[in-house]
């Protein structure tokens, strides 16, 4: 059964609230809700393509990352980071897409700022104030889905934060294995 706006948003309070504290988890709902985060798709024909996709990916994309931190075990700068990250990597997509009359979605032309990792990173430190590892982790959630001319940074952060590789197999397990 597919979730109602105000189930996503109480969800993402609750899950929140435990991460960051009620009253910063409230705040940061309200801001996302302004945004379009619980109504936008996550793709236009891919995973997670219809309204409200957007929470459930970033949503399934926080529950593989902190199942891979529990059973890894990994390190990370600050215990609530795997939840921040999740949340908030594709926050990019927001305003991305525009619903069509026929229900599907398109890109959305008429956009201030570009890109996806770089975006996401802008739009987070506007909501919250974000570690070195968070920032790397969402502007290289993509992985290797980059220009081959940015393959070099990409390895650079994963040497200095190896959950950056993490962050993207994530990604992929939500967005390509789950199908979320």
């Amino acid at each position: 059964m597919e979730k109602t706006r105000l189930e996503r948003i109480n969800e993402f309070i609750r899950i929140m609230g435990e991460a960051l504290g009620p009253n910063t988890a409230i705040t940061l709902a309200g801001e996302l809700e302004r945004m379009g985060f619980f109504d936008a798709p996550a793709s236009s024909k891919y995973h997670s393509a219809y309204p409200g996709g957007l929470y459930d990916h970033s949503k399934a994309m926080m529950d593989a990352l902190l199942n891979l931190t529990y059973d890894l075990n990994l390190g990370w700068s600050r215990p609530e980071s795997p939840c921040i990250v999740g949340m908030l990597h594709d926050l990019c997509k927001c305003d991305q897409y525009k619903q069509d009359e026929d229900g599907s979605f398109s890109w959305q032309p008429d956009q201030v700022l570009c890109g996806h990792g770089d975006k996401s990173v802008i739009l987070a430190q506007q909501l919250l104030p974000l570690t070195e590892e968070e920032i790397l982790c969402i502007r290289w959630h993509m992985g290797a889905y980059c220009d081959k001319s940015d393959w070099g940074y990409l390895g650079a952060a994963i040497e200095k934060y190896p959950n950056v590789l993490y962050t993207h197999t994530a990604d992929m397990i939500a967005s390509r294995i789950r199908g979320v």
